[in-house]
C-alpha cells in the first residue's frame, strides 16, 4: 500500500542466451515512495540522479513505440514525464466514472506492445486500461481511461477464491520503436506472494508460481514496480525493482518467468519506491 509499507522485492530475470545476462543494456526510472521525484537507474544496478517532478503520479510506465515515459494517478489522470527537467504535462484525457483506485492500493502500469495501450492495475483489484491519443481508427476510446473487469483467479486455478493484491505488472516484447505481434502479461501479487499471468480486460489471473529466493519463499511487499525489456520477440528480460518483508532497502531482482524465482542484483539503498519503469539502450 502506498506510503505504509516498507518491505521487499522482486525481480524477475528470464533466463534466455547472452541478452539475459547483460543488464547493462537496460537503464530506468524508480519512482519514489511520495510519487514526487524519479531515481535514474543507469544499467539498472544502482541509483543515481534523483529528478525531481513538477506534480505527482501513482505509477510509471514506458511507452516503447516512442520512447516516452508516462505517469498515472489514481484518479485516472495520465501525464507525459519530461526525464531531464522532470516536467509533468496533462494529457487532458477523459475518465470513466468508475476508474477511481482506492486510496491505499498499490498501482501497476505498463504499456501493451501490440496494441500501443496501456494497463494500470491496482491492490484493490483495479483493472484500467489508458488508450492514447491518436489510438485507432477513430476510437472513441483515444484519450481515455477505462476500467474492465477487477481481478480475480480463474476457476479451477489453486489460488481460485483468494483475494489478490496485485501491485506490479509487466509485458513481454516491449520491443523499442515498433509495435510486437503479440505480447503476455505478468503481474506481482503480494497477497499470495506469487508470479501470475492476466488475461487483460477479462482480469483473469492464472498462477504461474510461488515467488522465490534461492528456493526458499518470498514474502513481497506492495511496494516497487515490474518491467521486461526486449531486444527483440521472444528475447525478454524481467526486472523488478521491489522490497522483502523486513527489509531496510529496496532491491533490483531479475525474475524467472517460468518458476519464479528471484535473483538480487543490486541493492539499491532507499526504504521504498512506487513504481519502475525500463528501457533497452538504443
Amino acid at each position: 500500500m502506498r506510503n505504509s509499507m516498507i518491505s521487499a522485492g522482486v525481480l524477475a530475470l528470464l533466463s534466455l542466451p547472452a541478452f539475459a545476462d547483460d543488464h547493462s543494456a537496460a537503464s530506468g526510472f524508480a519512482l519514489s515512495a511520495d510519487g514526487m521525484s524519479l531515481v535514474t537507474l543507469p544499467g539498472l544496478t544502482e541509483a543515481a540522479e534523483t529528478i525531481t517532478l513538477s506534480g505527482m503520479v501513482d505509477a510509471i510506465a514506458y511507452r516503447p513505440v516512442t520512447g516516452d515515459l508516462i505517469g498515472i494517478a489514481r484518479d485516472g489522470m495520465v501525464y507525459g514525464i519530461d526525464t531531464t527537467t522532470g516536467a509533468l504535462t496533462a494529457m487532458d484525457n477523459a475518465v470513466a466514472a468508475e476508474v477511481m483506485v482506492a486510496a491505499d492500493a498499490a498501482i501497476g502500469f505498463d504499456f501493451n506492445n501490440n496494441i500501443d495501450a496501456v494497463r494500470a492495475v491496482g491492490s484493490d483489484g483495479s483493472n484500467l486500461v489508458y488508450f492514447p491519443e491518436g489510438f485507432g481508427d477513430n476510437d472513441e476510446r483515444a484519450n481515455s481511461v477505462r476500467r474492465f473487469t477487477d481481478l480475480f483467479y480463474v476457476d479451477g486455478d489453486a489460488n481460485a477464491g483468494e483475494t489478490p493484491a496485485v501491485f506490479a505488472n509487466a509485458y513481454t516484447n516491449a520491443i523499442n520503436g515498433a509495435t510486437a505481434s503479440e505480447t503476455r502479461q505478468y503481474v506481482l501479487d503480494a497477497q499470495t506472494d506469487l508470479l501470475a499471468t492476466l488475461a487483460n480486460n477479462a482480469g483473469e489471473l492464472t498462477t504461474v508460481a510461488p515467488l522465490t529466493i534461492d528456493g526458499a519463499a518470498a514474502d513481497v511487499a506492495m511496494m516497487g514496480g515490474f518491467d521486461i525489456v526486449s531486444a527483440a520477440e521472444g528475447d525478454n528480460m524481467a526486472y523488478a525493482v521491489l522490497m522483502l518483508d523486513g527489509a531496510e532497502t529496496s532491491g533490483l531482482y531479475a525474475v524467472d518467468l517460468a518458476t519464479g524465482a528471484l535473483t538480487l542484483q543490486a541493492d539499491l539503498g532507499a526504504a521504498a519506491f512506487t513504481g519502475f519503469a525500463a528501457m533497452l539502450s538504443n
